[in-house]
């Protein structure tokens, strides 16, 4: 497996089950979040993007990408420039498309196929790994970056999503080795300001739909 996969969609590809299909269970509430801000960053790196006082600047709307012309798009129509919080939040309305597009991405590269699944009115397609080794490799690589470090932008930015997307417990079972890893992760983080940035913009898009969530049930508990 030679091809290079962005962010977005290696992020998603490790918060699938390797046996059991499907994003893992502590990894899912954050997962479509994460995805945008991962998706956020490989528009960055590909200079698609550029972030100034935590605002995006859209630089060009040109890509081979469909999913990436689709947020330039969007981005672009902007009367002026939003925040990433920002983005990230009205993103996230586009989820199930956005999605569906990193789903193809990784059939496409054969990392994953889609079962169809049915509860009920409900349909689904949920992730299978179907390239168990690659996924194994990125995790070797993962604690290699982490533990003898990295100077690769790439690298640094995406070790940075780790925290936000809860995935530091699938690479290190131990809670010692666990706890080490994320003290690591802080000190890279002080120079790795831009995706620091939106990590953080991810966690107050977190909290807010939480919030809401949260206000939505305590209403409904009253109505009823």
């Amino acid at each position: 497996m030679d091809q290079p996969i962005p962010l977005a969609q290696k992020i998603y590809f490790l918060g699938i089950h390797p046996e059991k299909g499907g994003i893992r269970s502590g990894a899912a509430s954050a997962m479509h979040f994460v995805v945008i801000g991962t998706l956020l960053m490989d528009l960055y790196l590909q200079k698609k993007i550029k972030f100034e006082g935590k605002r995006v600047i859209v630089l060009s709307t040109k890509s081979d990408n469909e999913l990436h012309r689709f947020v330039l798009d969007k981005m672009s129509r902007a009367k002026s420039p939003k925040k990433i919080s920002t983005w990230i939040s009205k993103l996230n309305y586009s989820q199930k498309y956005i999605r569906s597009e990193v789903q193809k991405g990784l059939v496409a590269k054969r990392l994953i196929r889609l079962e169809e699944k049915q509860f009920l009115f409900f349909k689904w397609k949920k992730p299978v790994v179907l390239n168990k080794q690659v996924m194994y490799r990125m995790i070797a690589e993962i604690d290699k970056q982490i533990f003898k470090g990295t100077t690769a932008e790439e690298e640094l930015i995406f070790l940075s999503f780790l925290e936000p997307a809860a995935m530091l417990r699938l690479v290190y079972q131990d809670r010692r080795k666990r706890k080490q890893a994320r003290a690591r992760l802080k000190q890279m983080s002080i120079n790795n300001r831009v995706s620091g940035a939106v990590a953080d913009a991810i966690a107050a898009s977190q909290a807010i739909a939480a919030s809401v969530a949260a206000s939505a049930a305590a209403s409904a508990a009253t109505n009823h």
